[in-house]
Formats: structure tokens, C-alpha cells, sequence
């Protein structure tokens, strides 16, 4: 019995030594982060290290309301339910118009899932987008935009690795900001707050830095996207699976926020070097994005300038192909034109000019069906000759493919339009014809008929003079800035009882257009919101309060 009585000790002894020994591992695993070792190279345990590498460390719950229903359920590993239950009283709140527990709950719901990017995305949406529109003064849509960015600001604290978070905050900067009805406002306002600047100056974005200053000396709201946008790159240079599933819609944005800048110059009215300088930062932008190696679809990887010397190696071989047999690809067309129906090769033969959306579909499947690959073109050949024409073509489908992958980005970004749109801005001319226009239209505004349309023909002549030069630039977008001033002179000559010539010299730029009104000043209104349509417009009440 003692010898049992022993055995029983010994083992009781052996499990509580185990279990002490694991207690030390245990520790150092588990062992919680800590904030006040500055300068050392450890934080926390093991296992606190890895939940910080892969960013999952969540101190933040601690700024939960402690006795909330929310902090329960997370408390009790009910966390989703929790959000789920955040999100619908949200929603709740929203409809009551209750925006400051609309701003509360979702705080909440960002403390309890920081890593969860949609909630990032979404709310951030709801708020700049969603809920600003429910007022009627600019000056509080304006706030509630700012906060949407504070809030996408504070996601990507959680989320630094994450390149397409800080993206977001790139475009809201940019677009919600500078291509808003009141974009006007929003741009003034985003200038004048310093409080703002130095909430992004914290976060790394150096709005005092000359490259983030606008024209007037105050720091611009595109040119804050762009170094956002650098910033989303920096990361992404560290995280490249955040883009390789779309490399050129990541890194074209960049180049563009330049582009839309200098573009909010000319309608602020900088018409001289200030936007000149400007399309030129642009320009070289996108001169960088072309020359940047891009990931395709294909499985290989291309550069947007490289489009003319594949294009040149291709005619090179084309034609070394063709010196083997001269006669053999027209007569492959030919056949191939028999071969069509009568409807689709009277569509090909018509000029362009008068074909029909119906003659223009059947042209199309006639272009398609006569191209004839250069495989099937060695095929063809004698075959004495075959093997060194299959070599040939082998060689011009791998080009082909090269010149069709780079194609498809440059028309996916417009890229060819927009660099020839920063190439024609930067002409003296078209300061010039701009700087022309603005002054017809204060004439027109002033009633002063004459002289303003003295003006305004002077300038359409110098308009035709650059079209001529950049005949791809007459489209929607290039005409949109000049798309109030054709209006103003059309009603400017039905005061003459006149119409707009047929001859008109900037005819076929008008075909492009949908008139929008007259270009008179902006005025110091309150306009109708989607809540409030038939409200009445009046001054802006004083809101100073919101600037405190």
C-alpha cells in the first residue's frame, strides 16, 4: 500500500513540475504588449509581436464604453454580433437624422473590427457622400466630407500595410473635395483649414511642403491626393499583392490627381504660368507612368511608351513575312472578302462618313473577319519557304500579343488623350485662346454685347488653330471648359437675332456638347439640397461656430 501511496506522490509531483516548467514558455508567448519600451526591438510576448506584425493587435477595445451591450458581446467572443448590432442602430440613428449617434456608433464598430476594410470603406462613404447631403449649407456638407477622411485617416492607422485603403483617402481628397457641385466652396475651405492640414501633416502628408501648395500659397486639395496617392505606393512597394491584380488602375491614379489640378486652375482662372507649369508636372507624370514596367493579363510584362516601337517591330515583320511571297496576303484578303455576305461588303466599301450605326456594325464584322493571322499566313506559303515564314510569324504573333496588352491599358486609362491634353494646355497659344474666352464672357455677364463677341470670335479662330494641330482633342472632355462660353455666345447672338452659322468654325467641337447655362459668376447662395427641393434660395446663414 506505501509503495502505491509513493507512486501516487511521485506522479502528482512529475504533473505539477510539468506544469510550472510549460508556465514559463506560456509567459514569454503570451506575454502582453507593451507601450512604454521605447528603443527596444520586443513588444510584448511572441505571440503580441505576431498579432502587431500582422497588425491584429487591438488596444483599441479599451475605448469602448465599458458596460455598452457591444463590449459584452466582444467581451464574451460575440464580437460580429456586436458589430451587427452597431450597425443597425447606425442605420436607426441615420434616419432619425441623429448624425452625432450616427458619428458615435460607428467609432464603436471601427474599435471592435479595425481590420475590416469595408467598414473603413463603407462608413467613410456614408458619411461624405450619404449623410452630407442632407444639408443645405455648403460649409456643413463640407464638414461632413472632412470627417468621412478623418475617418478612412484613422483606418489606415490600423491598416498601414493596406495600399488600397490609403488610396481612398487619396480620392476623397481629390474628388469628393475638388469634382462636387461645390467644388468652388469645398476647394476655398479645404485651403483655409489648418486644422485639418495638420491632422494629415500627422499622418505623414507635409501639406506646409511647396508640393502640396496650390497657386494662391495655400495647400490644394489635389495636390494633397497626390502625395496620398505616393503615399499608397510606398506602401504597395512593400505590399505588391495589393496590386498586381490591376497595376495600371492602382498607379494611374497618381499622374491623373496632377492632371485634375491643373485643370482646377484654369477654372479658378490661373491661365498663365501657373497652369502652364502645372499640364507640365502633369505631363511628366504621366511620361513616368508610361515608362513604369506593368503587369498584363497575358502573362508578360509591357511599358505604356514602349506601344510605338512594337508597333514599328511588328511593320518590320509584316513586311519581312510579305518579302517571301509578295502577292500572298492580298490574295488571302480577297478570298476572304468573297467569302463575306453582299450587306457586309457594301458596308466596308461605303465611305465612313455615310455609314449608318447599321452599316457601321456590319463594317466592324468585316475589318474582324479580314484579318488573317501570320500564322495562317506561313501556312499558306510554299513550302520551300514554310519553316522560315512559320519562324517569322511566331515572332510577329508575340509582338502582336505585346502591342494588343498595351493597347487595352493605354485605352483602359485614356492615356493617349490625357497626354496629349497636357501637351496642348502647355501651348502659349491655348492660354492664350483660354485667357480670351474668360474675357468674353465678363463682357457678356456686364451685357457689354459688342465686345464681348468681338472676343469671343477671336478666340474660336485661335480654338480651330489648336484643333487643327491636335485634331483627337475634339471630343466631350476637352470641350467641357469651353461647353458655357459656346452657350453664352449662341444666346449672345439670338440677341441679335441671329443664329449660330453653319459655318461656324468650332462646329464639329459643338456636336460634342450638351449646353449647360450661362457662365455667370457664382453667387453667395444657399442651394436646394435633395432633402429640401423646392427650398428658397437665399444667403448663407452664419456659420462660424462650425470652424471652432
Amino acid at each position: 500500500c506505501s509503495v502505491n501511496l509513493n507512486s501516487t506522490f511521485k506522479r502528482k509531483v512529475a504533473y505539477i513540475t510539468g506544469i510550472v516548467l510549460l508556465l514559463f514558455p506560456l509567459f514569454f508567448l503570451g506575454q502582453p504588449a507593451t507601450s512604454g519600451r521605447k528603443g527596444s526591438g520586443e513588444v510584448g510576448g511572441k505571440l503580441a509581436q505576431l498579432r502587431a506584425e500582422s497588425e491584429l493587435a487591438q488596444s483599441n477595445l479599451g475605448e469602448i464604453n465599458p458596460v455598452s451591450s457591444s463590449m459584452q458581446l466582444a467581451t464574451f467572443g460575440l464580437r460580429p454580433v456586436a458589430v451587427i448590432v452597431l450597425w443597425e442602430k447606425a442605420t436607426k440613428f441615420q434616419k432619425m437624422e441623429d448624425y452625432d449617434n450616427v458619428t458615435a456608433t460607428i467609432n464603436q464598430i471601427s474599435k471592435l473590427q479595425p481590420n475590416f476594410i469595408s467598414i473603413w470603406k463603407f462608413q467613410a462613404h456614408n458619411l461624405a457622400y450619404n449623410i452630407s447631403v442632407d444639408f443645405d449649407n455648403y460649409r456643413h456638407r463640407y464638414q461632413w466630407v472632412r470627417r468621412g477622411i478623418q475617418f478612412l485617416m484613422e483606418g489606415t492607422r490600423y491598416n498601414s500595410r493596406n495600399a488600397k485603403l490609403v488610396q481612398e483617402v487619396a480620392f476623397y481628397t481629390g474628388s469628393k473635395i475638388g469634382y462636387s457641385d461645390e467644388k468652388v466652396q469645398f476647394r476655398s475651405l479645404f485651403s483655409e483649414d489648418e486644422m485639418f492640414h495638420g491632422q494629415m501633416s500627422d499622418e505623414g502628408i507635409d501639406l506646409a511642403s511647396n508640393r502640396a501648395l496650390g497657386a494662391n500659397g495655400k495647400p490644394d486639395n489635389w495636390k494633397a491626393s497626390y502625395l496620398w496617392y505616393e503615399e499608397s505606393e510606398n506602401v504597395a512597394s512593400l505590399n505588391e499583392h495589393h496590386v498586381h491584380r490591376d497595376p495600371i488602375r492602382f498607379f494611374e491614379k497618381k499622374p491623373q490627381a496632377l492632371v485634375y489640378y491643373a485643370m482646377a486652375l484654369e477654372d479658378d482662372g490661373y491661365l498663365d504660368a501657373e497652369a502652364q507649369q502645372a499640364f507640365a508636372a502633369a505631363h511628366a507624370a504621366l511620361i513616368k507612368l508610361g515608362n513604369r514596367d506593368l503587369s498584363t493579363q497575358f502573362g508578360f510584362n509591357v511599358r505604356l511608351n514602349q506601344y510605338g516601337d512594337f508597333q514599328q517591330d511588328l511593320k518590320d515583320l509584316r513586311e519581312k513575312m510579305d518579302a517571301l511571297a509578295p502577292e500572298l496576303r492580298q490574295e488571302l484578303i480577297a478570298a476572304r472578302f468573297a467569302g463575306l455576305s453582299k450587306p457586309q461588303q457594301d458596308a466596308y466599301n461605303m465611305e465612313v462618313g455615310l455609314r449608318s450605326e447599321y452599316h457601321r456594325q456590319l463594317a466592324n464584322e468585316a475589318s474582324q473577319a479580314l484579318i488573317i493571322p501570320e500564322i495562317q499566313i506561313a501556312e499558306a506559303m510554299p513550302l520551300a519557304i514554310r519553316n522560315q515564314a512559320r519562324s517569322i510569324a511566331m515572332a510577329a504573333e508575340d509582338v502582336a500579343m505585346k502591342v494588343d496588352g498595351i493597347s487595352y491599358l493605354r485605352e483602359m486609362i485614356n492615356y493617349d488623350y490625357w497626354l496629349k491634353r497636357c501637351e496642348m494646355e502647355q501651348m502659349t497659344l491655348a492660354i492664350t485662346a483660354r485667357k480670351t474666352v474668360k474675357q468674353a464672357d465678363d463682357f457678356f455677364v456686364k451685357a457689354r454685347l459688342e465686345e464681348a463677341r468681338k472676343l469671343y470670335e477671336v478666340a474660336w479662330v485661335d480654338w480651330r488653330k489648336i484643333f487643327d494641330r491636335y485634331p483627337s482633342m475634339i471630343t466631350r472632355d476637352t470641350g467641357k471648359n469651353l461647353e458655357s462660353s459656346i452657350s453664352n455666345y449662341i444666346e449672345l447672338l439670338q440677341q441679335f437675332d441671329e443664329e449660330l452659322p453653319e459655318d461656324f468654325v468650332l462646329r464639329n467641337l459643338v456636336a460634342t456638347l450638351e449646353f449647360a447655362p450661362k457662365n455667370l459668376p457664382t453667387p453667395n447662395i444657399q442651394f436646394p439640397s435633395p432633402s429640401q427641393p423646392n427650398r428658397i434660395r437665399g444667403s448663407v446663414p452664419n456659420t462660424d461656430y462650425l470652424d471652432k
